[in-house]
């Protein structure tokens, strides 16, 4: 009997709970539809619950796509209804974002994306918010100064030129016309993840040569497992109680997650071990460190004897930073350097002047591992990355909420649905805002009309109104702006150089004939295959190598 009553008390108090939670959801949708950002201009949604979900869902790898479209009908400012009644803010006013970007108090990431990237990479910067966000920040700072990258620049290039042998051997059974088709996305993933491997932390995955390394498959699988989490995986991680559904992915995600962190960790042990040697007996202050790979001279940092308690980071937040190296997109690890690479060589396969006049520039260069500033002194390789994160932003936009009341500048003002002209934006708690980094960085308001062409000559001119973007590096959102700004952005344009010198010094890159590359967004945005879709990722090029002139 008392079994009984335990059972029904304990049912009692989880119907208690799940009306609770029902309560409080329909008390959020009732309160999101008196939204302020009602009364902006906007497309049209499907239902008043769920807004534009279905839509978006169906059209995720289009997303920027139906920005480009919204933006041209509804201005540079506008509104719509997302899952629940909540609504999103969408500006590409300068003024806006440079107001959202700044106040990161305001504007942070929302729990369900933190709760997402938390079971992914930890409490990494990528994560943080608030005080533990600049901590971490504070102590990594020197990890990604022009002297830290300058000293793994070298890394960069190791790992270059065994892509480019890995490339010619597989030149050498190409016909008797030296062209061959090779899948570049795959190839140029591996390098990046061998560079942040290095550089990052002094790991060889030796992703060139082997895929059998079990980091590499762990993360390898988490990405494809988070690309393929569609509908149910965006409700699981909306809805606690659909957590509770197990899942053959969200099984691989926890198995990956099991393995990074137990060879993580065990990375973190040797590092430390390492640096207490190294310097045992010795005072040396955070200003004055420097190490070969990043993650050394982040434990350096944190344990400088100028740095209080208080601030230094736990092992558990240095093991969060590995996985914050490989897997956020700021720092242009493996998924976004696969990505963002793969899309530059297919604009400069398509471009074969602007290809020919970037080998001319690097076939000038005498030394083979030129240096970090050696390398910033191109001009015209300069032009080409900044075009080419421009044109192609491996991330096309991200998201923040607003967790309390605000009023929003804007720049170029808004008329709204009721024909008031306003030059503010309001927001409530609870409204979502959206960071358009493509779209503001193919805008042709701020770039001029040829703004969604690969030009980078534009480069060597004056965009007047494109100075206004708030970004952290050449007046792009690529890297983002403000407080949150991409830490490790001097990494990724040395890197993407780097790798750029190598690969144009050596090889002509041309369209395969015949088909159309499309791409997919999940959290990077992907290359594939028109038609070909199911194949996954890739970036088929011909590829053959520089004639040498007598």
């Amino acid at each position: 009997m008392g079994l009984v009553l335990i059972s029904r008390k304990a049912l009692y108090l989880l119907l208690a709970l799940v009306a609770g939670w029902v309560l409080y959801n329909v008390a959020q949708v009732v309160r999101h539809l008196h939204s302020p950002l009602r009364v902006l201009p906007g497309p049209h949604t499907d239902t008043r619950l769920f807004g534009i979900l279905p839509n978006s869902l169906k059209n995720a790898s289009k997303e920027h796509r139906f920005a480009k479209k919204w933006t041209e009908k509804y201005g540079r400012t506008f509104a719509f209804r997302l899952f629940g009644g909540t609504y999103r803010l969408y500006t590409t006013d300068t003024r806006a974002v440079a107001h959202m970007l700044s106040h990161t108090d305001i504007y942070p990431k929302s729990d369900h994306l933190r709760t997402v990237l938390v079971a992914t990479i930890g409490e990494g910067l990528l994560v943080a918010e608030g005080e533990v966000h600049k901590r971490q920040r504070r102590i990594m700072n020197p990890s990604f100064s022009p002297g830290q990258i300058r000293e793994v620049t070298p890394i960069f290039f190791d790992t270059a030129y065994q892509l480019r042998n890995v490339i010619n051997a597989l030149l050498a059974k190409a016909p008797t016309s030296g062209a061959l088709e090779v899948e570049m996305y795959g190839w140029v993933g591996r390098a990046a993840l061998d560079i942040i491997g290095q550089a990052g932390f002094g790991y060889r995955f030796n992703a060139l040569y082997d895929e059998s390394n079990e980091l590499f498959r762990a993360f390898h699988d988490m990405f494809y497992a988070m690309g393929k989490a569609g509908i149910f995986g965006y409700l699981q991680n909306r809805f606690w109680l659909l957590k509770l559904i197990p899942t053959r992915l969200g099984r691989l995600v926890k198995q990956s997650i099991a393995t990074t962190r137990r060879v993580g960790m065990e990375l973190v042990s040797a590092k430390k071990l390492e640096v207490q040697n190294e310097l045992h007996s010795k005072n040396i202050e955070k200003s004055r460190i420097v190490g070969r790979d990043l993650l050394s001279a982040l434990i350096r940092a944190n344990m400088a004897d100028d740095l209080a308690p208080a601030h230094r980071m736990s092992d558990e937040e240095v093991l969060a930073q590995i996985s914050t190296f490989i897997a956020a997109g700021c720092l242009q690890g493996h998924e976004t350097t696969a990505s963002g690479l793969s899309w530059t060589l297919l604009s400069l396969a398509q471009h074969p002047d602007v290809q020919s006049k970037l080998r001319a520039e690097l076939s000038l260069v005498a030394d083979e591992t030129p240096s970090m500033d050696d390398l910033n002194a191109l001009p015209y390789l300069d032009m080409v990355v900044k075009e080419s994160l421009r044109f192609n932003s491996p991330v096309t936009a991200t998201h923040r909420i607003a967790i309390q009341a605000d009023v929003i500048p804007l720049l170029h003002p808004v008329v709204d649905r009721n024909g008031v002209v306003r030059d503010t934006v309001h927001v409530q708690a609870g409204d979502l805002v959206g960071i358009q980094i493509l779209a503001m960085n193919k805008s042709k308001e701020l770039w001029g009309e040829d703004a969604e062409e690969f030009r980078p000559e534009r480069w060597a001119e004056e965009a007047q109104e494109a100075r206004n973007i708030p970004g952290v590096w050449a007046h792009i959102m690529s890297f983002l702006g403000g407080p949150r700004a991409c830490i490790g952005y001097r990494f990724s344009v040395i890197e993407s150089k780097a790798l750029l010198f190598a690969l144009i010094r050596e090889f002509e890159f041309a369209p395969v004939p015949g088909i159309e590359i499309g791409g997919k967004s999940a959290i990077v945005y992907r290359p594939n295959v028109k038609g070909r879709e199911s194949e996954g990722q890739q970036m088929p090029l011909i590829v053959k190598r520089v004639a040498r002139s007598a």
